[in-house]
């Protein structure tokens, strides 16, 4: 019979700070020599904590494990704090990806496809998240998107809701501004903005909250006012490669009456399983001057648009190491935004000369 260990201790060194989580809590890459092995250690401030209700709500997940959300591999406390141990993921977050380049359409749909499933089994245990965003979207080694960060998660009560006064701002629900009571659908809209910012880009979301000012003279009522009036982010204003499938699904997401919203997480895999086309690989990379290009490589193939920014345009396509040939169609000196997205349909299937 096995004897109860009677000294258990924890022990790791933190080391480099990877990020700052609200005012409350820090994210740290540790050593642990008990496990030979590099962890992410968040650290936790428990002076404005329930920390009962934090622990079983940290529990609850690490019972509930699912491939695509982040484990709990311990938790532990002392006076002042609660440490929560992590696997470190050396790809970071879908939001550090953003930074280097944009997603194609494909990557966004299978990467979405990886979270919402880890929301789902967060939903089915009965949790709100309250924070899905790019940030705590985590990249494994084999590239697949895992949910993080539980921090404002909340357990349903008996009426289905539960209440929380903290949101991260920028991707609140309309419905935040007004009640105190939330179910699943706050992450749904959330899933909505996150899959806005990873389809467009964050430069596109950022430039639309910097139009209501600064920290210091933020104009709060107006965008109360875009939010509930979806108005903000604008649902009309997409990269011309997001196919309109896709843009429905965000739109679908984004709804302020909660009733017209996707009723899950699984709803929503269920659409974007249907979107397909010929618009799915492009690769968007914005130049100097307003300048941008569209690349596709399939097999052999490769295809390019270039726009400047007098929207003239020059379009051409090669075939394995062969020369690039003009499209001549889709060459113009002033293409319009609905014959960049013909092109982004159809491959430019015209003549070359």
């Amino acid at each position: 019979m096995l004897k109860p260990y009677k000294r258990a201790e924890v022990s790791f060194e933190l080391r480099k700070n990877i990020g700052h989580e609200g005012k409350n809590s820090e994210v740290h890459l540790a050593y642990d020599p008990n496990l030979d092995a590099e962890i992410v250690i968040k650290r936790v401030l428990k002076s404005e904590l329930d920390v009962p209700a934090y622990f079983s709500e940290s529990q609850l997940l690490y019972k509930s494990g699912h491939p695509n959300v982040v484990p709990i591999l311990y938790a532990s406390e002392d006076a002042d704090c609660i440490y929560l141990a992590m696997p470190y993921f050396r790809r970071g977050s879908l939001n550090a990806a953003l930074s280097k380049r944009f997603l194609t359409v494909r990557e966004v749909i299978r990467y979405a496809t990886h979270f919402l499933a880890g929301l789902h089994n967060v939903h089915s245990k009965g949790l709100v998240h309250f924070d899905v965003k790019p940030d705590n979207i985590l990249l494994t080694d084999r590239d697949e998107a895992v949910l993080s960060d539980f921090g404002l998660a909340k357990q349903l009560n008996l009426n289905g809701v539960a209440e929380q006064d903290r949101s991260y701002f920028k991707m609140q629900p309309p419905e935040f501004f007004n009640d105190q009571e939330f179910d699943a659908r706050f992450d749904i809209y959330q899933v909505g903005v996150t899959l806005y910012r990873l389809i467009n880009g964050n430069s596109m979301f950022y430039d639309q909250f910097g139009t209501y000012g600064d920290q210091a003279n933020f104009d709060f009522q107006q965008f109360r006012f875009d939010v509930i009036n979806e108005r903000f982010p604008d649902r009309a204003h997409h990269l011309e490669h997001v196919p309109a499938r896709l843009r429905n699904v965000i739109k679908k997401c984004l709804k302020s009456d909660r009733s017209e919203r996707y009723k899950s997480s699984t709803d929503v895999v269920s659409d974007l399983a249907s979107i397909g086309g010929a618009d799915l690989d492009w690769r968007y990379e914005p130049g100097m001057d307003g300048c941008r290009q569209w690349t596709k490589v399939q097999a052999d193939r490769e295809i390019r648009l270039r726009v400047d920014g007098t929207m003239q345009s020059h379009a051409e396509k090669r075939c394995g190491d062969g020369p690039f040939r003009r499209i001549k169609a889709f060459c113009m000196d002033s293409i319009s935004d609905q014959e960049i997205r013909q092109f982004l349909r159809t491959d430019g299937n015209e003549e070359t000369n």
